[in-house]
């Protein structure tokens, strides 16, 4: 199958959806856009994925222009998120893209129903992405409860708990994550920058820096050079085959086994436990004296 061109004639016209004239005219064309047989959408979607590069660019530029319009009333049904009719329609003419990219026309279903489903999943991840500056949901259940609470709820009230109950019930989930969710759609978005006092102390301030001060900082570094160096020193005055062992037990994101080991220094497992003993030995003896 050829892939689905990224370029589009009607992308200009998204473009000016800041503009109120352009975003009409959009809407306008895309609403005369002929409505397609089952046998057109069938060849349509045939030379999307069989014809040559041209075919394909022609197909998917009629595909989608034929299927604005379903964008656009799909799109309306979101109004209410208090999120712009072009945003939203946009959003979906992304997944009415990715719809067609996938759409299979030998499984002799229309590209309206399988479309469908992608473009709301489209306005649902804007929706979700711009509600709040903090992320609303965070799992696959409170992303669908996020959108089922908003249609569900008969006012802005915060739920009580009997009202979660039934609601969990129905969504077939607990009372706790129906309350959750309800309370970060109604909770507003506090600034950190916010006016704490009448003199202008911000939230921001009374939080206190995690961070290490620059003196402390300066003797850890110096700490962990001078741990470094000892352990160099130290290494050097081991045998070959001791540091070898000791480097790869325990400076190695994956230590080796000792019979790991033993099969690659021909010697038996006991044999590599000696060696390993006696040369942490070795190195406490020298960091000892060191300090």
């Amino acid at each position: 199958m050829s892939a689905l061109p990224v370029a589009y004639p009607f992308a200009t016209d998204l473009v000016l959806h800041g503009q109120e004239q352009g975003f009409i005219a959009f809407v306008r064309r895309a609403l005369q856009a002929p409505i397609l047989s089952a046998e057109e959408e069938l060849h349509l979607a045939t030379q999307l994925h069989e014809g040559s590069e041209r075919q394909a660019r022609e197909a998917a530029h009629a595909l989608v222009h034929a299927y604005l319009r379903l964008v656009i009333k799909t799109a309306r049904d979101y109004l209410h998120y208090r999120v712009s009719l072009p945003d939203l329609v946009q959003e979906g003419t992304v997944g009415l893209m990715m719809a067609i990219r996938k759409f299979d026309p030998r499984r002799g279903n229309r590209l309206a129903a399988y479309a469908v489903w992608w473009i709301r999943a489209s306005i649902h991840e804007f929706i979700l992405r711009s509600w709040r500056m903090v992320r609303i949901a965070t799992t696959q259940i409170k992303r669908q409860l996020f959108f089922k609470l908003r249609q569900s709820k008969l006012s802005a009230a915060r739920l009580n708990r009997d009202e979660a109950e039934e609601l969990a019930q129905r969504f077939g989930t607990d009372a706790e994550t129906i309350l959750e969710v309800d309370g970060r759609m109604i909770s507003p978005d506090e600034s950190l920058n916010q006016s704490l006092t009448e003199e202008g102390d911000e939230w921001l301030e009374q939080i206190p820096d995690q961070r290490p001060n620059p003196e402390r900082a300066l003797i850890f570094s110096e700490q962990s050079r001078q741990q470094s160096a000892m352990i160099r020193d130290g290494l050097q005055q081991l045998t070959p085959r001791e540091q070898s062992i000791v480097a790869a037990r325990f400076l190695s994101e994956e230590p080796p086994t000792l019979d790991a080991l033993a099969q690659k220094f021909s010697i038996s497992r006991e044999r590599v436990r000696q060696v390993e003993k006696r040369a942490l030995e070795k190195l406490r003896s020298i960091f000892t004296a060191a300090v």
